[in-house]
């Protein structure tokens, strides 16, 4: 082998040695960059995912307002719309949440009959309801929260 020769097969490994580390170091950047989006991605769902569920407390929480304060019609589009999210949002929620979620499905024509009634009581049914939900998602609460302080119990300071 002349040295020309060497030299030049030295120099063709030299640049494939080269090119391949390069390579190497690319694929595993992009690979890396891929698995950070698929993360990302997953957390934006979760995201997604508790947002509807806030979404749907808050919506519920407006109809229960608007109800307590006689806008029964108010509160009947919103309690609506809250059914309507709930409905699409039942089957992605948690696995522990289905049931507590279908329940309450189970309820949508008693608590828009009431409202379109104006009856006063649709106030607490909403109440009620919204515990409902709190209690299937997670975030259970009581409804004595709810109840007007005692008159007769001394005022807590």
């Amino acid at each position: 082998m002349t040295p020309q020769l060497r030299n030049a097969l030295i120099v063709v490994a030299a640049l494939a040695v080269a090119f391949g580390g390069g390579t190497a170091w690319q694929f595993a950047q992009a690979r890396q960059a891929r698995q950070a989006l698929d993360t990302a991605r997953q957390e934006m769902a979760v995201i997604r995912g508790e947002r509807a569920l806030d979404q749907l407390e808050a919506t519920l929480a407006l109809a229960t307002v608007a109800a307590q304060f006689g806008n029964f019609e108010r509160g009947r589009q919103l309690a609506s719309d809250f059914f309507d999210l709930l409905q699409e949002q039942a089957g992605t929620a948690p696995e522990t949440a289905r049931s507590g979620l279908n329940e309450i499905l189970t309820r949508r024509d008693g608590i828009i009959t009431v409202l379109s009634r104006g009856q006063p009581e649709s106030g607490f049914e909403l109440a009620s309801l919204l515990m409902s939900l709190q209690n299937a998602l997670g975030r259970e609460r009581t409804l004595s929260a709810l109840q007007p302080p005692d008159p007769t119990e001394p005022a807590r300071e």
